[in-house]
């Protein structure tokens, strides 16, 4: 008996300890043994749910993302308590920007933020539909607008996107190659939408208002003076009169030289230079 209750005594510090063990699960299921209490009064951890689902009453190019915010407080000798907080509701667009103008405008330290506030910002403007564009006129845009942007670093990202969308745009619209109004914008006012001639060319094409105003005035592309040197307007009406001559005239060389003013084959060249240094396919 003597020696039973001497083995029971030897034990006795192991029992004690596995009995503390015990009570510290119990007491403490989240920290664990190992776990060292909060040193401070409140620690937070955040995660972050993203579900995306449709909303009747957004836009066409919004998506609805819903932000639900898990917050795990963990308070000083306390147990842990998850807290959802209500669900936030964020707009993103959903603008299927092709990723040669999001290559273009990180390049420029922009985004196609900035595209949608220009577009906003004027009600005419082309950047409004140039997420709708295919694939290929996008391309087309990026390219002149990183073209404008080298050949004139006076010419601000604003203006430069402006008119590279104005270009593609009313090129596709009067039937000619984005390119070769791209060439000619560039040989006649190295895309300066503010140049004006003594001869009374005015804007980014260089059109002449006192012979011209009627058709512009017409078709509502310029109706005054001052819409020439609009950066969009000056190239709608700069592409659709070079439309015109290609179709009078037969040949691009020829409507060059009509543009122009009488023949000049140095003219012709410059164009034809520009046209491959853009290297738009």
């Amino acid at each position: 008996m003597r020696n039973l209750w001497k083995r029971g005594i030897d034990f006795l510090p192991q029992t004690a300890a596995a009995l503390v063990l015990l009570a510290a699960f119990v007491v403490f299921p989240v920290y664990g043994v190992c776990s060292a209490a909060p040193r401070t009064h409140d620690i937070r951890s955040y995660g972050v749910d993203f579900i995306q689902a449709d909303d009747s009453n957004s836009s066409e190019h919004d998506t609805v993302v819903y932000l639900k915010r898990h917050e795990t407080v963990l308070p000083e000798k306390g147990v842990a308590i998850e807290v959802t907080t209500p669900a936030e509701t964020i707009r993103t667009s959903n603008a299927k920007y092709d990723r040669s103008v999001c290559s273009a405008l990180s390049n420029m330290r922009l985004s196609t933020q900035h595209l949608d506030t220009w577009a906003k910002q004027h009600d005419r403007s082309t950047l409004k539909n140039l997420c709708k564009m295919s694939p290929n006129q996008q391309q087309k845009v990026a390219t002149i607008a990183t073209y404008i942007r080298r050949v004139n670093k006076t010419i601000s990202p604003e203006t430069a996107w402006r008119e590279a969308s104005a270009l593609v745009t009313y090129s596709a619209k009067y039937g000619i190659p984005a390119e070769l109004s791209a060439g000619v914008a560039k040989t006649e006012s190295t895309f300066n939408p503010n140049s004006q001639s003594r001869a009374g060319a005015l804007g980014v094409m260089q059109v002449i208002w006192n012979i011209h105003h009627g058709m512009l005035s017409a078709r509502n592309i310029a109706t005054t003076r001052n819409h020439m040197f609009d950066p969009e307007r000056g190239v709608e009406a700069g592409v659709l009169l070079l439309s015109r001559y290609v179709r009078a005239y037969g040949s691009i060389q020829n409507a060059l030289c009509r543009y122009y003013g009488g023949i000049s084959s140095s003219y012709v060249r410059r164009i034809s230079n520009n046209m491959a240094m853009l290297q738009v396919r």
